[in-house]
């Protein structure tokens, strides 16, 4: 009987270094993956070229307003501009707009119309800006119109509103950003090739 019960112990202490044994000599290995995905820019400046506030303006004077848009963002965009005449006066350093005054006196004098497109009230640049690009120029003057610029101008304050925006060029992200169906003719179109 002793000598079964020594037989038992030993099959069972065999057994158990065969089966401890038996997991630790498997050949193993393990990793990981740390994947980064950095979202790209969408970045724009709008460059006046030193424009300095104009005063004693009179019916009939063209000033000098150059306006572009540099594109600052890592990605490739398209890029809108809207231009707003509007007058008004101005109350120390605050502008209040007069919405009695009518802008049909004022002529912005746009220049590259063949590198910007007129749609809906906005300026499309005609192709797709990557970083470091600025456009040709959008804007070049201001006129106001002598004869039709009555004594109910004088004191007042013309202040044109540059309104620019960015959208990324990719996956036609400008029917949603800008709300169109699709872009004005004469846009440069995305395609999978175009580099960003």
């Amino acid at each position: 009987m002793r000598k079964n019960l020594l037989i038992g112990l030993l099959v069972f202490s065999l057994a158990a270094l065969l089966v401890v044994g038996g997991t630790m000599a498997w050949f193993t290995d393990s990793q990981t993956a740390d994947n980064k995905f950095t979202a790209g820019t969408v970045a724009i400046e709008i460059n006046e070229h030193d424009f300095q506030d104009i005063t004693n303006w009179n019916p009939g004077d063209t000033t000098n307003k150059d306006v572009s848009i540099k594109s600052t963002g890592s990605k490739g965009t398209y890029v809108r501009v809207k231009l707003t005449p509007v007058w008004g006066a101005l109350d120390g350093e605050e502008f209040i707009p007069d919405n009695t005054l009518s802008t049909t006196n004022v002529t912005l004098n746009i220049i590259n119309s063949d590198k910007w497109i007129a749609s809906g009230g906005y300026y499309y640049y005609y192709k797709i800006m990557n970083q470091g690009v600025e456009t040709e120029l959008l804007l070049d003057s201001v006129t106001i119109a002598g004869p039709t610029t009555g004594n109910e101008y004088q004191g007042k304050t013309l202040k044109v509103d540059v309104e620019a925006e960015a959208v990324q060029a990719s996956h036609e992200a400008y029917k949603d950003a800008f709300g169109i169906t699709s872009l004005p003719d004469g846009v440069e179109a995305w395609s999978e090739s175009t580099p960003e």
